[in-house]
């Protein structure tokens, strides 16, 4: 981190001082290497301690304090949950991988949390050990991706409970998933020291080399340009991120060293923003990076007082633009039971609403259907307006173990795109009939020019007639 400083609009991101927490959350002390923590803007799904079997809790965003009745706890786990993701297109299912090599998804309702009976929606199986990782595609809908101990990582549909691809050729433990951003390939690192790069529709291995010389954890982001950032130790065991390109690993494009803790990395890619938020095992600071021209550059960190076990990090469509923030972290704070609550702000004197810190971003629609992935296709996410965005809500409640939603949700996108279309064409009626005022007016302005340059050449000649009769 010894580069020059380079100028940028990121340059002075800050966290809050004063942050509000989740108290008296019990969270899981078990060492295995995922972030224990996913959030959406409805909830804050955090994994939690339990003797026997597995739990997370569920949090409302709305709700900071104490754990109480709104709060759900999720326990029926034969083993121990080593991971949780929310579905990018439905703020109310969850998925969850346990010890025992299931994958459980949950629908949780607003009002009462987890559903009454308190089982899964729907239960994968598949894996022959332990699942250690999940990860919902970018933009297909209910395609699920899932790294197990059997050294093997299946993508599933997840609402027929059907394996649609199986990626293998590891020889050790799988660390760390990334898909492409249409989701046509998915990246994963390995103790075996290797990184891999799938097509997620054969499963064939497209790209290997290596990424971190050393076994010790790591982990990557497939990049919106191609690119892929890793997070991991040097052969001197320092902890350093590292960019390749796919189409030549034998050579980095940037290294560049952190430090000499002992932590793995977690790292937190902002595809829109192309910054990259950077949080260590037990470290007690958030490091920012910006990616840009092939180069990694640091910006800033935010410090706190106390270790992180790990972060969520709020998807896009939950910040606040009124205070310019780009970010909120949910840090784990194991020892003090709490889950602190930090947004990360670019300062500006303006109110004004900031647009080059909000684009177009990944909404509540996928691309494509699961069966359009399953047939071969691929898309980028669909993406729209930030404040348009902001104000809707996701209306998809998920599906249950024996019915397929959709035809109730399909009516309301569809009326809601006539309304919407009928006010496009308002919209450009009003703009004709602008332009055709707009028209007129010109017109008159330029009668009225003429009518003035007559007016005043009469004037000149009454003048130099009254001279002429003056002089007679």
């Amino acid at each position: 981190m010894a580069k020059p400083v380079r100028a940028s609009k990121f340059r002075h991101i800050f966290g809050d001082r004063n942050v509000k927490s989740y108290n008296g959350v019990p969270i899981s002390k078990n060492a295995h290497e995922q972030d224990f923590c996913s959030v959406n803007p409805k909830f804050v799904a955090v994994v939690a301690e339990q003797i026997g079997g597995g739990a997370f809790f569920v949090l409302k965003t709305d709700k900071i304090g104490g754990i109480d009745a709104s709060s759900s706890k999720i326990s029926k786990h034969n083993g121990a949950v080593y991971d949780i993701r929310w579905n990018p297109f439905n703020d109310n299912l969850i998925g969850s991988a346990c010890d025992d090599g299931l994958i459980r998804l949950w629908n949780i309702t607003d009002e009462r949390g987890v559903e009454p009976n308190h089982s899964p929606v729907q239960t994968l199986k598949g894996h022959g050990k332990r699942v250690g990782g999940l990860l919902w595609h970018p933009s297909a809908e209910n395609i699920l991706a899932s790294s197990s101990y059997d050294n093997t990582v299946k993508l599933w549909n997840a609402e027929t409970a059907q394996i649609v691809s199986e990626l293998s050729s590891f020889s050790n433990q799988i660390t760390d998933m990334s898909f492409s951003a249409d989701g046509s390939q998915l990246g994963a690192t390995c103790k075996d020291k290797k990184l891999r790069v799938f097509d997620t529709h054969t499963g064939a291995v497209a790209v290997e080399g290596l990424g971190h010389d050393n076994m010790k954890v790591s982990r990557l982001c497939m990049l919106k340009d191609g690119n892929i950032l890793t997070a991991g130790f040097s052969t001197m065991s320092s902890r350093c991120l590292r960019l390749y390109d796919p189409r030549n690993m034998s050579e980095k494009l940037e290294e560049q060293t952190i430090d000499s803790a002992t932590g793995s990395l977690f790292p937190y890619y902002d595809p829109d923003l192309s910054l990259v938020y950077i949080a260590g095992k037990g470290d007690a600071n958030i490091k920012f990076f910006e990616i840009v021209n092939q180069g990694i550059f640091y910006l800033n960190q935010h410090n706190t007082g106390d270790a992180q076990r790990g972060l969520g990090m709020m998807p896009k469509r939950g910040l606040d633009s009124s205070i310019n923030e780009i970010a909120r972290a949910y840090k784990l704070n194991v020892a003090k039971k709490l889950v602190n609550v930090i947004p990360l702000k670019v300062p500006r004197q303006s109110k004004m609403f900031a647009d080059d810190l909000y684009m177009d971003t990944a909404g509540y629609v996928p691309a494509l259907t699961a069966q359009q992935f399953i047939d071969g296709e691929n898309s980028l996410p669909k993406l729209v307006p930030f404040l348009e965005l902001q104000a809707a809500s996701s209306t998809s409640k998920g599906f249950s173990a024996t019915t397929v939603n959709g035809a109730d949700n399909s009516k309301e996108l569809a009326a809601l795109k006539a309304e919407i279309s009928a006010l496009k064409n308002t919209v450009n009626e009003k703009l004709t009939v602008i332009e055709n005022k707009t028209a007129k007016i010109e017109e008159l302005q330029a009668e009225n020019a003429r009518l003035s340059e007559e007016l005043s050449q009469a004037q000149e000649e009454i003048v130099e007639l009254q001279k002429n009769g003056m002089e007679e």
